[in-house]
């Protein structure tokens, strides 16, 4: 009977340090994989997460990981891990990164809200236009300032989307010679409903008056810089716009 039990135990000892060092294994993995991901060797992150896998298929840490490996190459897939590792907000998140690469930004923006990461949106949107992307930077904030709607208690973020928009527009605008009025034309838009939104920021209506100045109505932008002006007195920026707007008004009687 004793012999049976040590044989039992001896069995249970083998199994558990077999099973140990399977995840101990794993661990090791997924260790150098996110390496190799800080590193930007995305490939050799995806093939140690996928090794880590293997020994411990049902790791959520080395899914969601691999998920971030996956992401810029096949954010379908990373999609699949991120849900499939349902960690909470982080998951949650990355979640929404995925989404926007697929172009549902209505899903992007509930998932990074629902995890209390606008500031991610925000970035994501930064990544979008540092490549070139601008529209689709321009969708995901319009699609935000959507979700946000009309509560007067979220006007500071809806504005602060909006001025955003109006940033990636201008810069697209300098980047696509072909469709530079319609870019220029949405940037004003954007600065407007931000201004309309945030009245006292100088920011948004200096933007706004240096767009209508350069690319829209003269007129509209000489009273945005009053605005300026009369909000935050001897604001400098204002003041040299206005002078350079004097300086180039048509004669009376013609269209300035």
């Amino acid at each position: 009977m004793r012999s049976w039990s040590a044989w039992v135990a001896a069995l249970a000892l083998v199994a558990v340090i077999a099973l140990g060092w399977r995840v101990f294994v794993a661990w090791w993995y997924d260790d150098f994989g996110n390496i190799a991901l800080a590193r930007g060797d995305d490939a050799r992150a995806r093939a140690l997460f996928e090794k880590g896998l293997g020994l411990a298929p049902e790791s959520r840490l080395l899914r969601e990981d691999r998920g971030r490996a996956l992401l810029d190459e096949d954010p379908g897939a990373a999609l699949r891990d991120f849900t499939d590792a349902a960690c909470g907000a982080p998951c949650v998140a990355e979640a929404g990164d995925a989404q926007a690469r697929l172009g549902n930004m209505d899903a992007a923006v509930a998932d990074y809200l629902d995890a209390k990461a606008a500031n991610r949106l925000a970035a994501t949107a930064d990544g979008m236009a540092a490549a070139g992307k601008f529209d689709e930077a321009i969708a995901l904030e319009t699609a935000l300032s959507q979700r946000l709607g009309d509560d007067i208690l979220l006007r500071a973020d809806l504005a602060a989307s909006q001025a955003r928009v109006g940033k990636f527009a201008e810069t697209a605008a300098r980047a696509n010679p072909a469709r530079a009025a319609a870019y220029r034309a949405r940037a004003i838009d954007a600065y407007a409903r931000a201004s309309a939104l945030a009245p006292f920021n100088e920011g948004y209506l200096l933007s706004l008056g240096f767009a209508q100045m350069n690319w829209g109505d003269k007129r509209a932008a000489r009273d945005t810089f009053a605005k300026v002006l009369a909000r935050h007195p001897h604001q400098a920026d204002a003041e040299q716009a206005l002078q350079l707007l004097k300086l180039a008004s048509p004669a009376p009687g013609t269209s300035g």
